[in-house]
């Protein structure tokens, strides 16, 4: 997949220290049924011919910017996390400042002398982690964010995190452990049930849980939205099919994909298609 996750907005879950507004990840090109573009045709069951059902679209995982809200629930802060030395702190600032002006190994390469100073700092951990999730280096992702649940094993965001990460290495059972503790530990975010659900069918598992954790995670991720109109195009239900793409398109879709998914709409519909669509069925991209 062009994977993910997505990225996320986070804000002040961490010692009250502006962390990161948000976070940008390019995933790898992803199918939910397999690796790379795949091709059908499907006639018989919704009346459309699927001559390209490859999705490439760089739009995964990233969720809808909004406005700073509050965290559902609020980790406690490691007493551990009360000692930091104050050039640590500096560093981590420098990072931070580093990264809202785009320049991401800028931004490790303080977390790392943070870490050098107090490598019990768990924030500079999950910073690092995301960090490298961005450069595509995701072992060392993983290995940042375990680092950092050895220290705190009950921050919900770092178990999302790691997820994430674990996603992107097509690790899906140890990526579905990662959401559903996340979940356990906070069952607000969208973030968690999206990865969920993306574990579940790398599984090969479509369950009913994969379909609510889609519907839960769709208002926050529209990609969730496409993810449902495949399977429901898969089944052969139209109407479902139909539903998801109109959801899709009330959110703020990537222009090529807004295209896509209202060709695919027209050809459902049995209606005229608008101007510049494909003659056979070319779908957006589920990253």
């Amino acid at each position: 997949m062009n994977l993910l996750l997505v990225m996320a907005r986070r804000q002040g879950n961490y010692m009250n220290r502006p962390v990161f507004g948000f976070f940008t990840l390019l995933l790898l090109a992803s199918n939910i049924w397999a690796q790379g573009a795949v091709r059908r045709r499907d006639v018989s069951r919704t009346g459309v011919v699927a001559d390209d059902m490859s999705f490439d679209s760089t739009d995964i995982f990233r969720p809808r910017l909004e406005s700073p809200t509050a965290p559902a629930s609020v980790t406690p802060i490691p007493v551990s996390q009360l000692r930091i030395p104050s050039k640590a702190l500096k560093e981590f600032e420098r990072a931070t400042k580093a990264f809202r002006s785009g320049e991401i190994k800028a931004s490790a390469e303080h977390l790392q002398k943070a870490l050098q100073i107090y490598p019990d700092f768990i924030d500079a951990h999950n910073a690092l982690g995301l960090r490298y999730t961005q450069i595509g280096e995701y072992q060392k992702a993983v290995a940042e964010h375990e680092i950092a649940l050895s220290l705190n094993p009950r921050n919900a965001q770092t178990h999302q995190d790691l997820a994430f990460a674990l996603l992107l290495l097509n690790r899906y059972q140890e990526a579905e452990a990662e959401a559903r503790d996340s979940l356990d530990i906070d069952p607000q975010p969208a973030a968690p049930r999206y990865f969920l659900a993306r574990a579940l069918i790398g599984q090969g598992r479509v369950t009913p849980e994969v379909i609510q954790m889609l519907h839960q995670s769709e208002d926050a991720f529209p990609n969730a939205s496409l993810v449902l109109a495949q399977i429901h195009f898969e089944q052969g239900r139209t109407e479902e099919v139909i539903a998801a793409l109109r959801h899709y398109l009330q959110a703020t879709p990537d222009p090529e994909n807004k295209q896509k998914a209202e060709c695919w709409v027209a050809r459902l519909r049995q209606q005229p298609v608008p101007a510049g669509c494909s003659s056979g069925l070319t779908r957006p991209s589920i990253r």
